[in-house]
């Protein structure tokens, strides 16, 4: 586990990160020019969205069983060791229908609970005093990203860096290109200052960490200077909604 200013993995994992940034990078910074501009086709683009993550997904599959090989010999980087699951906590090696079954039922959960927290949210804040599009923007992020950090509390605390690292680069990958896909489906998909603001705070944020990947240079405490972006963010909120 990192102590102190200790970088967080080792080069190839850096390399690794700084790959799923560049590839987030991009996507983010085209699906906030789609929010500038108006036109007929724009709903038609979600596709590519949807495209996009799948290329990611093939990828990082074969990147992964490209690594697994070159390290079958032992000369690679350890294994991380996982958990065993739930359903069959004494089996090494669990059955498939296994496997469905518990992501099955671990998808369900995650529906019906993110179902209940929208409709809390839709309560919680006019009790707060707070717009749909404050409440949006400032709590809907802080709770759905709560499980990520909890998971990379625990694989850190683990000493599992690279589980924590990549759980976090993968869900940054999924979640600016599928919602992304259903908004441009489904919604106008036209920005206003608030949201324009958020896009522009988190290019910024996104470039900050792949720079420092680049560099091998990510620590704990500048990861953690990441975290200022979100409160320049809320500051900069105020003149926008005022």
């Amino acid at each position: 586990m990192p102590q102190g200013g200790g970088a967080l993995g080792d080069a190839k994992d850096m390399k690794r990160l700084a790959r799923d940034q560049k590839w987030f990078l991009p996507i983010f910074v085209v699906k906030v020019g789609l929010g500038l501009a108006a036109f007929a086709f724009k709903p038609a683009l979600g596709v590519l969205f949807f495209a996009a993550y799948a290329v990611y997904f093939v990828r990082e599959i074969r990147s992964s069983r490209a690594d697994g090989a070159d390290g079958a010999d032992g000369a690679d980087e350890e294994e991380e060791e996982l958990e065993p699951l739930k359903l069959q906590p004494g089996t090494a090696s669990p059955a498939t229908w296994a496997v469905v079954v518990q992501t099955l039922a671990a998808l369900v959960v995650i529906f019906f609970a993110a179902h209940f927290f929208v409709k809390q949210l839709d309560v919680i804040g006019p009790m707060l005093g707070l717009s749909a599009t404050v409440t949006a923007l400032l709590l809907s992020p802080i709770a759905t990203e709560l499980p990520e950090i909890m998971n990379a509390v625990i694989w850190i605390r683990q000493g599992k860096v690279r589980l924590a690292l990549a759980n976090i680069s993968g869900a940054m990958m999924i979640q600016a290109t599928v919602p992304s896909g259903i908004g441009l489906f489904f919604t106008s998909w036209y920005f206003d200052g608030a949201l324009l603001w958020s896009g522009i705070v988190t290019t910024a944020a996104i470039a900050y960490l792949l720079l420092t990947m680049r560099a091998h240079k990510l620590t704990p405490a500048r990861l953690a200077v990441a975290g200022a972006f979100y409160a320049v963010f809320a500051i900069g909120l105020v003149p926008l909604l005022g």
